[in-house]
């Protein structure tokens, strides 16, 4: 069932991936809580690049989730079917 799941997930971003020409972070949709603190600009590693913030529970996520813009190829949607 795994590999099952893995062969999904595949299928679905390299067809995200082809589908758009450009992927970018909007920092202006985010939710203020999910920005890294002001007094972190600056600082050496990780933090001082960061510009979202980490959340861990059972699993690692970005908090208040990752908004990103994408730029459409232009091409023509591909008429596919996928079946399992």
């Amino acid at each position: 069932m795994r590999q099952f799941a893995y062969n999904e997930v595949s299928f679905f971003v390299i067809r995200l991936l082809q589908r758009f020409s450009s992927f970018s972070l909007a920092l202006d949709a985010q939710v203020p809580d999910s920005l890294p603190p002001a007094q972190w600009m600056g600082k050496k590693g990780p933090q001082g690049r960061d510009r979202i913030r980490l959340g861990v529970h059972l699993t690692m996520y970005v908090r208040g989730g990752l908004w990103v813009r994408m730029k459409d190829t232009g091409g023509p949607l591909e008429k596919t079917e996928h079946h399992c």
